[in-house]
Order: C-alpha cells, then sequence, then structure tokens
C-alpha cells in the first residue's frame, strides 16, 4: 500500500513540474483519498474482531 501511494505522488510531482497543476492535484487529492480508505477499511475491520472477541468472551 506505501508503495502505491508513493508512487501516485510522485507522478503528481512529474505532472506538477511539467505544469500539469490541475492534473497533478487530482492524482494527488486521490492519493489521498485512497490513504484515507485504507485507515478507514483497517479501523473497521478492527472493530468488528474486537466485537467478535467480547462476544465470545462473553459467552464463557
Amino acid at each position: 500500500m506505501f508503495l502505491i501511494v508513493y508512487c501516485t505522488f510522485a507522478i503528481a510531482v512529474f505532472f506538477w513540474i511539467f505544469g500539469y497543476v490541475k492534473t497533478a492535484a487530482i492524482i494527488g487529492i486521490l492519493a489521498l483519498s485512497l490513504i484515507a480508505y485504507s485507515f478507514i477499511r483497517r479501523e473497521i475491520t478492527r472493530r468488528r474482531l474486537l466485537k467478535q472477541r467480547t462476544v465470545t468472551n462473553k459467552s464463557r
């Protein structure tokens, strides 16, 4: 995941250097949204696992 985001930002900087500012901004926003999606997905999975553990502990 880190490598994908890193390469995406590198591509955005490449476009920015050559004057394609709008394209670079769009690519940067897409990379940030990918980071946010990954974080949200990880949190949902973590909370789901925590709920499963507490249910099994209560049933014992």
